[in-house]
């Protein structure tokens, strides 16, 4: 008589989640809803953080708001968010669950304020190994080959021709870089 193997979620429940990718992609979900999106020294944090006045070309209704710690750029507090120094903390195995959970209960001196568009570019750039520079414009990249009228309007005014994808891809990119 051996010991019985536990059975997984994902194998029990394969409706549910498929793979055990999916499954703990719904974990770090889950995590992340629960923990991060309402722990408190995160909410503190960032209440403290965006008491900045607002610059003299603002014209909105809001009295403070923060400074973004990637751009140096002001914006309101609504459109801030808190985000990990060192990020980019796996969840993919039950191992992976208490240090994910540990990232989760940032202590200040791995918070920052950062604005929700330079998030998601640092976020891409984790994920991409590439810098924040090159980040923001491969984001402009994609952004403007998602409009195919802008895409064209481009390549015309820059008097370039490209043959497929790819190439739109290089030479959008290209016309970018040098705006």
């Amino acid at each position: 008589m051996g010991v019985e193997k536990r059975k997984e979620p994902w194998e029990e429940f394969p409706e549910l989640w498929p793979t055990k990718a999916k499954f703990f992609s719904w974990m770090r979900g889950c995590l992340r809803g629960g923990v991060w999106n309402k722990y408190p020294p995160k909410l503190l944090y960032k209440k403290s953080m965006c008491q900045v006045p607002p610059p003299e070309w603002y014209t909105g209704r809001a009295k403070t708001g923060g400074v973004c710690a990637l751009t140096g750029d002001w914006n309101v507090q609504s459109k801030m968010e808190i985000d990990h120094i060192h990020g980019n903390v796996s969840l993919n195995d039950w191992s992976d669950v208490l240090p994910f959970i540990q990232h989760l209960c940032a202590t200040k001196d791995n918070m920052q304020v950062v604005s929700k568009e330079a998030h998601k570019v640092k976020s891409y750039a984790e994920r991409m190994g590439m810098s924040f520079e090159d980040a923001q414009l491969e984001k402009q990249v994609i952004a403007t080959l998602k409009d195919k009228r802008e895409t064209a309007r481009l390549l015309r005014e820059n008097r370039m021709i490209a043959k497929n994808d790819a190439e739109r891809r290089q030479k959008v990119r290209e016309i970018l870089a040098r705006i």
